[in-house]
């Protein structure tokens, strides 16, 4: 929840994109991870390597103020994601991320809503 419910709206779409594009990468690391059986210089190797493709890909998409959301995702993803369950985590976490941005919208427009109704009232006295 911002400010204003434009800034709810700008927000809310760039951390989705970010988590979707961390969420992307870290299934092609769960992918690459299940190729080479879950060796660790596979996270070595491919956890910075997809970072930086993280990052690039955000700035690619001029969603600069998404970086640190698509960052935290792909960590947390790649680093801390239970034995076989990659892919549907990574599905929850951007569903739970567009849950979340859907609920601040509805409660970023009531307030609105309020802080205009309160406005008007105030000002015709």
């Amino acid at each position: 929840m911002r400010e204003s419910f434009d800034k709810t709206i700008s927000f809310g779409t760039s951390r989705i994109l970010g988590n979707s594009i961390g969420g992307f990468f870290a299934i092609i690391f769960y992918l690459l991870d299940t190729l080479f059986q879950g060796a660790f210089w596979v996270t070595l190797v491919f956890v910075p390597i997809l970072t930086m493709l993280t990052i690039m890909f955000n700035v690619a998409f001029n969603n600069q103020s998404g970086i640190i959301g698509a960052v935290a995702a792909l960590l947390i993803i790649t680093l801390s994601i239970p034995n076989g369950e990659a892919f549907m985590y990574v599905i929850a976490r951007v569903f739970e991320t567009f849950c979340g941005v859907f609920i601040a919208i509805l409660v970023n427009t009531d307030v609105e809503l309020i802080r205009n109704k309160w406005l008007n009232r105030k000002f015709k006295k």
